[in-house]
């Protein structure tokens, strides 16, 4: 059976998508049966491992909204292998429509192929959002990636609180992988801050990890590739790696 590892924050321009990506393709690297999930209907993540989500016959958008469907029918596989549930704008006008209680049709869309893979790694838009909800209501992890930067901290508040009423009204087997912090510049005072602070406050989260800010990681997403795919021995490619190689290792 598949874990289902969400990749979650409110908050814009903290690497959510690219950890998303990389970390779906750092677990593919490895042997094992990965499935990425994008929900963000600004197909960040479709785009990121090289698909144009507007030549597609089929997305995720289809699957929440045309009946006889099945979730294999919408995956494509990227030019490296990864498998992909991809995004597209049309998903905005699906979660217009969404109530309050439809929490649990990705868990329905995504149930029937957990059989088929190790992992879904779940990409989420970067803001509330009733698809996020049915994100986190079906996973089993959620990865909080976190910009080293003051105003990100507000972010993350947010997010545990977000977390823990998911915990508490709908998905009670939800638990936080860990908080990973991204964009990186520890050469900064307040970079140092932040990673000092985020040690102090929330060191039973915090991964023993960092992503370091790099151009290479904008310019992998350009090629369509991401980075640990084009360049395994860069030093944010290697921290996805070793964040892999934790989930395998904790099962």
């Amino acid at each position: 059976m598949a874990k289902t590892i969400a990749v979650s924050i409110r908050k814009g321009g903290s690497a959510k998508t690219t950890t998303a990506t990389n970390l779906a393709s750092a677990l593919h690297l490895k042997g094992k049966r990965v499935l990425l999930v994008d929900t963000d209907p600004q197909a960040n993540a479709t785009l990121a491992v090289g698909i144009d989500p507007t030549i597609l016959k089929l997305n995720l958008a289809d699957l929440f909204t045309r009946k006889g469907l099945s979730a294999q029918d919408a995956i494509v596989k990227a030019s490296f292998g990864l498998d992909l549930i991809p995004a597209h704008p049309e998903l905005s006008k699906v979660e217009q429509g969404l109530g309050a209680l439809d929490f649990d049709l990705l868990g329905g869309i995504l149930e029937p192929l957990a059989g088929l893979y190790d992992y879904i790694v779940i990409d989420t838009p970067p803001a509330e959002s009733k698809l996020t909800l049915n994100a986190l209501a079906c996973a089993d992890e959620v990865l909080i990636p976190l910009q080293a930067h003051f105003l990100a901290l507000q972010g993350l508040q947010q997010a545990l609180a977000e977390i823990a009423q998911i915990q508490r009204k709908v998905n009670k087997r939800l638990k936080i992988l860990g908080v990973l912090p991204t964009q990186v510049q520890s050469q900064t005072n307040i970079g140092k801050q932040v990673l000092e602070q985020l040690t102090a406050e929330y060191a039973d989260l915090l991964l023993p990890y960092q992503v370091e800010y790099s151009v290479r990681i904008a310019e992998a997403q350009v090629a369509g590739v991401p980075l640990v795919v084009l360049d395994q021995s860069h030093k944010a490619s290697e921290a996805y790696i070793k964040l892999a190689e934790r989930i395998i290792k904790n099962g």
